[in-house]
């Protein structure tokens, strides 16, 4: 029993275990961004500040319903890798949805680069490789631009070893309810997956299925099969987010030859693939171990796989982003 407001309530002792439970599967990249931004710098509704006082009001309204946009891209040699592709996503987005849209594409890339520079100067690049992610959001009475430290060093084991993917009972949310392609601050559905595999294996990846019983991505990321016979297979853009680095790994494979599908696929292909990866901005290519448990060819990252992540880093203008995460082995 506890006192809450005066009064007293039962079960109080039954939610902080439920709280606890919930905090125990709080992912590493979350530890790692809350340490990272002491410190840092965001611009918040006009103004330079630190990250402590960029405080959202109780009113806001993706606060109290999540109706609020945001995109996230990141640097590469403190460079914004695709910002106009980013921006064209969150103005779509911006669009869909009905919220403002206070600046123009030039502004809001001038305003992350700034704010890439300004948080450069104030951190250690050899304790956490240089580069950031860059996040901005919108919601009908908050802009921010915030810059975050790409976690390489808490990574680099996922990427040597490849990561191990588990599919959720829970369902995407179906483009009739909510439209996949936006990106929005509605990410319970995708938590509520990522928790589901996460309590049977902390380190496991979710890749979640559609309504329809057919692949479509995961908490935060897009996810493709190499098949046997060397076809390269993503979920359809009307079903999930069309990632930047999806985008990009689609056009690394056109110009190698590499044949693609952008269609749908279930469980019964992907446990016949001979190479999977997972594509996230700050990933763009991470190689994948095993889905539920069943290996996946005989190397790692799979010889496609490893094409791919070149092409991408000539792309990016670096000579292989994979080094950022195994440079700390």
């Amino acid at each position: 029993v506890a006192r809450v407001g005066g009064s007293m309530r039962k079960g109080s002792g039954r939610i902080s275990m439920q709280l606890s439970k919930f905090s125990m599967f709080s992912t590493q990249k979350d530890a790692f961004l809350s340490a990272s931004s002491k410190g840092s710098i965001a611009y918040f509704n006009g103004e330079w500040r630190p990250h402590a006082e960029c405080t959202v009001s109780i009113e806001d309204q993706s606060f109290r319903y999540g109706y609020g946009a945001f995109d996230t891209l990141r640097t590469f040699d403190g460079k914004l890798f695709r910002p106009q592709a980013h921006m064209d996503r969150f103005q779509q987005t911006l669009n869909a949805v009905g919220l403002p849209q206070p600046f123009t594409d030039k502004q809001w890339i001038d305003i992350m680069q700034e704010c890439v520079e300004r948080n450069h100067e104030i951190r250690n690049s050899d304790e956490w490789g240089g580069d950031h992610w860059v996040s901005i959001r919108q919601t009908p009475s908050t802009t921010i631009v915030e810059a975050q430290p790409i976690p390489f060093r808490t990574r680099a084991k996922v990427f040597k070893n490849g990561a191990k993917v588990t599919v959720p009972s829970i369902r995407r949310t179906p483009p009739e309810c909510l439209p996949p392609r936006a990106k929005l601050h509605q990410y319970v559905n995708q938590i509520l997956g990522d928790l589901e595999v996460k309590a049977s294996d902390p380190d496991a990846w979710s890749v979640m299925l559609d309504t329809r019983g057919f692949v479509a991505e995961g908490k935060s990321y897009n996810f493709f099969i190499v098949t046997k016979d060397g076809v390269l297979k993503t979920a359809r853009p009307q079903y999930v987010l069309e990632g930047v680095a999806r985008k990009t790994i689609l056009e690394c494979a056109k110009e190698l030859g590499i044949e693609t599908q952008e269609c749908d696929y279930d469980m019964y292909d992907m446990y016949q693939a001979s190479e999977a990866f997972i594509t996230a901005t700050s990933l763009c290519a991470l190689p994948v171990l095993s889905i539920n448990g069943r290996s996946l060819g005989d190397s790692m990252p799979g010889p496609i796989t490893r094409k791919l992540q070149l092409a991408y880093s000539k792309k990016a203008g670096v000579e292989d982003f994979v080094q950022q995460y195994l440079r700390y082995i």
